[in-house]
């Protein structure tokens, strides 16, 4: 209950509630898993609930028939989703599916009809239903706002849909949307690493979500400022990187990969575990294109693959795709 509690407050829609309202509505929620790549709702059914991230990561896409799918938005822990379409009583327009293995604080709990709480408790919901309008209205300003400004609007929504937010690196969508159209200019060889933390689990079990989170913030400062103007550095997925090095060989990129294992490695989390000295060994994946593979979702595949060999044989190394 302390949890449930601890999520709803921090959410801007239920701030503004007494403590003994927030209280009602946590017993009226409950905690679900979802197993990475799950559907959490589909477009097109009807949005009988709201949504809070514990852990994990929601991405919303939309999907169109004979077209990749677009992703709209990401939500990563503490993010609310959801509120307009179940106070709108309307179908769902997109799609949300678990980014990786996730925890969602579920609102009202799927036994329990949303209408008949607003009937039970009218004052709770009716002060919820206000901090909503205000959100909504804040929203259209906001949009306005952008819209006078067009280049400033779609910078802005590009931000939303290719960076992560709790590390501030590009994401997985751009791998999808930006890499295919620049590859062709990056010269004969592109080299794609993609990088793992072999111990991230244990600091996550033991330490909890908040120390991971600001370590994998540590971890990414570190990628950042290692590599060069040219390089691209991605969040690929949940504690998973790729560093992309353009017009770069092979026994370059080995280098390379070998000096972003050191310096990793150099990080000491002392001060966020609040313990002992920690360090953390990583496997990396080496792979070149053209060499190892000639489309742009192979490279990655065949990189990423070799890393999980690298990981699977011990880890705390490099090695290259066959």
């Amino acid at each position: 209950m302390e949890e449930k509690v601890r999520l709803l407050k921090n959410a801007k829609l239920f701030s503004r509630l007494k403590d003994s309202d927030i209280a009602t509505i946590a017993e009226y929620s409950e905690f679900r898993d979802y197993d990475d790549d799950a559907v959490i709702f589909e477009e097109g059914t009807f949005g009988e609930s709201l949504f809070i991230v514990k852990q994990g990561a929601v991405r919303i896409i939309k999907r169109e028939e004979g077209k990749k799918d677009r992703d709209i938005a990401r939500f990563i822990p503490g993010d609310l989703f959801g509120d307009l379409d179940l106070f709108e009583d309307s179908p769902r327009t997109a799609t949300a599916l678990a980014e990786e293995d996730t925890t969602l604080l579920i609102f009202p709990a799927p036994y329990i009809q949303f209408t008949e709480l607003i009937n039970k408790y009218p004052d709770i919901f009716a002060r919820v239903l206000h901090v909503l309008l205000a959100t909504v209205a804040g929203r259209i300003r906001s949009t306005n706002k952008l819209l006078s400004d067009k280049t400033q609007w779609i910078d802005d929504l590009r931000k939303q849909i290719l960076y992560d937010k709790l590390t501030g690196l590009y994401n997985k969508s751009w791998l999808k949307e930006d890499f295919p159209l620049q590859l062709p200019s990056y010269g004969n060889n592109t080299t794609v690493l993609v990088l793992k933390p072999d111990n991230f689990k244990y600091i996550n079990d033991t330490y909890g979500h908040s120390a991971g989170d600001r370590v994998l913030q540590i971890m990414s400062e570190t990628l950042k400022n290692s590599t060069r103007k040219t390089d691209t550095v991605i969040r690929y997925r949940g504690d998973e990187f790729v560093v992309i090095l353009p017009n770069t060989t092979t026994d370059d990129g080995l280098r390379i990969a070998e000096n972003l294992r050191q310096k990793l490695y150099a990080i000491n989390i002392k001060k966020v575990i609040m313990g002992d000295e920690f360090r953390t060994p990583w496997s990396i994946g080496v792979g070149t294109y053209p060499v190892h593979a000639d489309d742009h979702n192979e490279i990655i595949k065949v990189t990423f693959d070799i890393m999980l060999s690298k990981r699977n044989s011990g880890g705390d190394g490099v090695k290259i795709a066959p």
